[in-house]
């Protein structure tokens, strides 16, 4: 798809219906074949069994940014990989980490730690978060989920930088997307 008929779409339909479509597509910009979509999915899958479902999105998966300052910049070698995972239980475990450490040490943290936490709650009442948000993180599982990241840095996804945010539900991941796509129909 060119970028006109993708700024097309968002022009004329609706941000939810097109993040839906998106998120549940089995065809995506970043992989020549739905095979190797498939196949990564499942790699992903077999490091997250908790996960409902796996999804590239953003630009490896529209094929361009939905950031209206960025011109729509079109997938490149220089874009992360970004990875929507819907897991109840991954959301739950993390949020509960986040709020365990928000109790610990919330008031001796500096004052722009304290922003950073109260930013990443609003996130979580949104319903999405990322391990990286949580401050001073266990060391070893700090390791561990940057080495899963690594792990899927490989020659199927051009050795590009891979990311993951994870969603309390489907609707959540929607929401989210949905205010991407309106971002940029704004933007047009």
């Amino acid at each position: 798809m060119s970028k006109e008929e993708f700024l097309d779409r968002i022009r004329a339909e609706s941000p939810a219906e097109l993040a839906w479509e998106f998120l549940v597509s089995e065809s995506v910009c970043l992989f020549a074949e739905v095979r190797q979509y498939a196949e990564f999915r499942a790699r992903v899958s077999s490091l997250i069994p908790e996960a409902e479902r796996i999804a590239v999105v953003g630009s490896g998966n529209w094929r361009y940014s939905l950031n209206p300052e960025k011109g729509f910049r079109e997938f490149c070698s220089k874009s992360d990989v970004d990875v929507a995972i819907v897991s109840t239980t991954r959301f739950h475990e993390f949020w509960e980490e986040m709020r365990m450490h928000h109790r610990k040490h919330f008031y001796a943290l500096p004052r722009h730690e304290k922003e950073r936490v109260r930013r990443n709650g609003e996130n979580v009442y949104s319903g999405f978060i990322s391990p990286v948000w949580i401050p001073n993180r266990d060391r070893q599982r700090n390791y561990e989920y940057h080495r899963l990241l690594n792990s899927l840095s490989d020659r199927s996804v051009g050795f590009l930088k891979v990311k993951m945010m994870f969603f309390r539900n489907d609707a959540e991941a929607v929401d989210y997307y949905a205010r991407g796509f309106w971002t940029a129909k704004r933007g047009i």
